[in-house]
C-alpha cells in the first residue's frame, strides 16, 4: 500500500533584496481544483451541440497560483512595517499583492512558477522510480 496523503510541507524561497517567501511545498487536490477554477475563464456553453471548452485566463492564472501557494513573506509596506498576509483571508492577501510595485509582483509570481515546476519535475521523478512490475503476478500459479 502507498501513502497518497502528504503532511503539509513548507519551503523558503529567497528573492532578491533580503526578502523571501514562504509558500507550500505542494497542493492538495481540493487546493489544485480550487486553483484550477481561479485560473479559468467561465465556460461558455457551444451552439449546435458542441464539446464546451474551459479556457485559462492569463492573469488570473497567476495571481491564482500565487494565492494557491503563498502563505507569508518578509515584506514591508510604506512606513517599514510588517506586511501581514500569514493566516489572513485571501481577500486579505490579495489586496496585499495588488499594492505592491510591479516588479516586486512580478518576481513573487516567477518565484512561485518556478516553484511549481520544480516541484512538479521531482514528482514526476518520484513517480518513475517507484517499484511495481510491469509482468505477471507472481502470486498466480500456471494451470498446467
Amino acid at each position: 500500500m502507498s501513502i497518497r496523503v502528504r503532511r503539509p510541507a513548507t519551503e523558503r524561497l529567497e528573492l532578491s533584496q533580503g526578502d523571501f517567501l514562504i509558500v507550500k511545498q505542494d497542493l492538495t487536490a481540493g487546493e489544485y481544483r480550487a486553483f484550477l477554477r481561479a485560473a479559468t475563464k467561465p465556460m461558455a456553453l457551444a451552439a449546435g451541440g458542441a464539446t464546451p471548452a474551459m479556457e485559462l485566463d492569463p492573469i488570473a492564472a497567476g495571481e491564482a497560483m500565487v494565492l494557491a501557494y503563498l502563505l507569508d513573506w518578509s515584506f514591508q509596506d510604506a512606513d517599514g512595517r510588517p506586511l501581514v498576509i500569514a493566516d489572513q483571508p485571501p481577500a486579505v492577501v490579495r489586496a496585499a499583492l495588488d499594492h505592491l510595485d510591479h516588479a516586486s509582483y512580478m518576481e513573487v509570481q516567477r518565484a512561485i512558477q518556478a516553484h511549481q515546476a520544480t516541484t512538479e519535475a521531482a514528482r514526476d521523478d518520484e513517480k518513475k522510480t517507484l517499484s511495481g512490475g510491469t509482468g505477471p503476478d507472481k502470486t498466480l500459479t500456471s494451470a498446467a
